[in-house]
């Protein structure tokens, strides 16, 4: 994260220097690079960073840029969403963008915009099992959209009906998309086509499927598409496996673990072993994959399947809504009417307790200021002393080589330390600051959900509450990584009035409850903001934590 932006601050400082021309032209090279990140890649740091970049250049363009300009921002910080796992984040971030569109004079670029919405929605809600919706998505692109998307979206539409075990009609999209694009001549969207029929039809007739596999994987080998020769190892892999050939399903699952590698993406790693194990029969293999089966439907789940009907309604059903606000509206300036009295005897009251609330946030920020400071000490001064010291000590061949070692683990920690309590750029987006912090902890053993963290407003959050939240879900992560042995950990994000709601859930080992030192500062840091923690764990059924603040 420093290192981005370090270099954020270094174009910038170029860009300050330089003519509005070049300004301009800098900013849509920019644009350009990571727009093909987004597209093209599936390496998590790249997405990230172009995450942000589209993000903070959203932030700008709400102030001064067109609609369209917003709607073209919202359709790749959606995409990005989508490929990074986010699918709750993903949705309403494409929601937004519809409901931006409807605002907007109709043009041919728009049109455009939509059908791009409408597509990403209906890849979306067919990930998430939301069938009906994805199909109802799929239908409004199609209804005026050009023959490139068509092909595309004829792909996606089959997709859903082999989800379904509608294997007639998904074949017949096939279908419609093979003529299509072998007429106007699509490359990568033909070799799709292929191999979604090649892989559908593996079990009802193997010679046409490995026919239509074999066809997918050259054309893709021609068009130098990784990502696609990756589905098609695995979908030959599956071919294979059902003819009982698993020596030569085992050797593609080895190619496609191998493409994985080279892109160093987990969640292609993760599919190729899926099924490596699922190939090798043994009886743990098959119930640790029923039981990692059974989460991922729990987490597909957990999903708002709202925003997608909230942009369904029609105008009149919008004139109504607009009608019962304002209703609404009057009613609550009854109440305030009727409340003032009370507030003006409260007055008093609540000028003490602000004092007093003051003094505490004082107090806080006067601890979080000392905890920067030795943090940046202990970096500058005693981690480098405990570096050079020993640079010298490895020069004398007369020192023992376990004192070297015990030194070498002392300037590790004590870096740590360092990393630990610095602060928190306070100008980032602080929900998504969480979710890196917890992407960090995150192994291809070890999987972290996060839900919500999007719904709250942190703009309007004090920096205190937000540094006291960073430091105890840290805290909590640190002690899981130490302790539990967990696979599977889940935080829940809410807001209630004015209270933040945290739900820390793991699947480890547990314990019966002592409250050691990780756990007792994780307390005192709640309680310095008037807030709440609960802790609930017993032997082997994991480990929970509430925190209200």
């Amino acid at each position: 994260m420093k290192k981005i932006i370090v270099s954020f601050l270094f174009i910038l400082g170029l860009s300050l220097g330089c003519k509005s021309q070049i300004k301009k032209t800098s900013s849509i090279d920019s644009l350009s690079y990571y727009v093909k990140l987004i597209n093209k890649s599936s390496n998590a740091e790249n997405l990230l960073n172009a995450f942000h970049y589209l993000q903070k250049k959203q932030i700008r363009d709400e102030k001064n840029a067109s609609k369209l300009t917003q709607i073209y921002n919202l359709i790749y910080l959606s995409r990005s969403q989508y490929k990074l796992g986010f699918l709750s984040d993903s949705e309403q971030t494409a929601i937004k963008a519809l409901q931006l569109a409807d605002g907007v004079k109709p043009t041919p670029i728009l049109q455009v915009y939509q059908n791009t919405l409408y597509n990403h929605l209906g890849k979306l809600y067919r990930e998430m099992g939301i069938y009906k919706s994805a199909l109802y998505f799929y239908e409004k692109a199609l209804e005026e959209t050009g023959l490139a998307e068509k092909v595309i979206i004829f792909n996606n539409v089959g997709n859903i009906y082999k989800d379904l075990n509608k294997d007639s009609l998904a074949i017949s999209y096939y279908k419609k998309a093979i003529e299509l694009s072998s007429l106007k001549g699509y490359q990568e969207n033909l070799a799709r086509s292929q191999d979604n029929l090649g892989h559908i039809l593996i079990n009802s007739q193997p010679s046409k499927a490995f026919s239509y596999l074999q066809r997918a994987l050259q054309l893709r080998r021609k068009l130098q598409d990784k990502e696609g020769i990756f589905t098609s190892y695995l979908h030959l892999s599956e071919y294979y496996t059902s003819i009982k050939q698993n020596l030569q399903a085992k050797q593609y699952l080895e190619k496609a673990k191998q493409i994985a590698n080279e892109f160093n993406n987990l969640k292609y790693k993760e599919a190729a072993l899926y099924k490596i194990l699922k190939l090798s029969g043994s009886k743990e293999a098959e119930t640790y994959l029923k039981i990692r089966d059974s989460l991922e439907s729990i987490q597909n789940s957990i999903n708002n399947k709202y925003l997608s009907l909230q942009y369904q309604i029609n105008k009149v059903e919008k004139e109504a809504d607009k009608l019962e606000i304002e209703k609404a509206k009057e009613e609550q300036k009854t109440i305030i009417y009727r409340a003032i009295g009370i507030i003006i005897l409260l007055i008093a009251a609540a000028i003490y307790f602000f004092q007093k609330m003051k003094h505490r946030r004082e107090k806080e920020a006067q601890v979080f200021l000392i905890e920067s400071r030795i943090a940046k000490q202990v970096h500058d001064e005693v981690a480098n002393d405990i570096y050079q010291f020993l640079v010298k000590l490895e020069n004398n061949s007369q020192v023992n080589e376990q004192i070297l070692n015990e030194l070498e683990d002392i300037y590790h920690h004590s870096r740590d330390i360092s990393h630990q309590y610095k602060a928190f750029p306070e100008n980032e987006n602080f929900g998504q600051l969480l979710k890196e912090m917890f992407l960090n902890y995150q192994t291809p053993i070890l999987r972290i959900i996060t839900k919500n963290t999007s719904t709250i407003d942190w703009t309007k959050v004090p920096a205190l509450k937000k540094n006291t939240i960073y430091r105890v879900t840290q805290e909590l992560m640190t002690n899981m990584k130490k302790h539990s042995q967990a696979n599977l950990v889940l935080w829940d994000f809410n807001k209630k009035g004015k209270k933040i709601i945290i739900t820390y859930t793991d699947n480890g080992k547990g314990t019966k409850l002592k409250k050691k030192n990780g756990l007792l500062n994780t307390e005192s840091r709640i309680k310095a903001m008037k807030g709440n923690i609960t802790f609930e764990s017993n032997v082997n059924q994991g480990f929970k934590a509430k925190i209200i603040i």
